[in-house]
């Protein structure tokens, strides 16, 4: 197997926009970035991609996935979707094979999207067969993961996969899990076999609160995100699943805990190297 590490938005808070990320992937000896709505990319412009993927030519570094942090559930959906499209459309002029979108961002309530679930829950596959169709027509192939309290844990996830109806893509986030009450292990056993992406991410688990920075959980805890490889996250046991099922895509480190200096995203890089060969 031969796992491939990538930056997924800024590796630390100095970098400011696309082309600074590329450069500190080429320095760090990455090969690859994963885009998302920001920096240059808050709105979906299309002659920005070209100049982008031309410079990330120049330096050796590919786009490997592009990401979209969006709700697609309630009210304005539609234009969401529009405008999710033109995304689809960045991607395919980025080289991006996988565009990664959001479906129902309330990460910081559950009550905002719980008690409208069954509503919810159908209105964001209906949005997710709509942009797969547009993306795959422009050769991208749209990805999901476990995210959020409606579209996270091992049956909600695998409900969603059986009635989208359509061949999407999992992405494995190693952290986000810990929101629905579960762990990558029991994610990855269910779906590796479908796992063409992955973010890594360390979380802790704590039962109150008193800073307001965790976010709650399904299981009535808060999660924090901590330095890579200092939390409660499985990586040796999520790593060996990958391996079982050949993944060789890329692991894109999503991390914002630590990774604050130039040494400290060597110190990173080295980490999550480590993690990728436990066995």
């Amino acid at each position: 197997m031969n796992m491939k590490l990538s930056f997924y938005t800024p590796p630390y808070p100095g970098r400011r926009s696309y082309r600074e990320t590329i450069d500190a992937a080429a320095e760090h000896g990455l090969t690859a970035v994963e885009g998302l709505n920001s920096f240059e990319f808050e709105t979906p412009d299309l002659a920005v991609a070209r100049e982008l993927r031309a410079y990330a030519d120049s330096r050796g570094v590919r786009f490997c996935c592009f990401s979209v942090y969006c709700r697609l559930v309630g009210e304005g959906t539609a234009e969401t979707v529009e405008k999710v499209k033109r995304y689809a459309d960045v991607a395919a002029i980025l080289g991006a094979p996988y565009l990664h979108h959001t479906i129902a961002c309330e990460y910081a309530d559950p009550s905002a999207v719980l008690p409208y679930s069954e509503a919810y829950f159908e209105q964001g596959i209906r949005a997710v067969r709509e942009i797969y169709d547009y993306a795959k027509e422009r050769g991208v192939r749209t990805i999901y993961e476990d995210q959020g309290f409606l579209f996270n844990g091992v049956r909600n996830f695998g409900r969603f996969l059986d009635q989208v109806e359509r061949d999407v893509g999992v992405v494995a986030d190693f952290g986000n899990i810990a929101q629905a009450g579960e762990d990558i292990v029991d994610f990855l056993k269910a779906f590796a076999s479908r796992v063409c992406h992955v973010h890594i991410k360390d979380v802790r688990l704590t039962a109150d609160n008193p800073d307001g920075r965790g976010l709650p959980t399904l299981d009535n805890r808060y999660m924090h995100e901590v330095p890579l490889g200092t939390g409660e996250v499985p990586f040796a046991e999520g790593m060996a699943l990958l391996r079982q099922v050949g993944y060789d895509g890329y692991i894109a480190l999503e991390t914002f805990a630590s990774a604050d200096t130039a040494e400290a995203v060597d110190e990173l890089v080295q980490c999550a190297n480590a993690l990728m060969g436990a066995e």
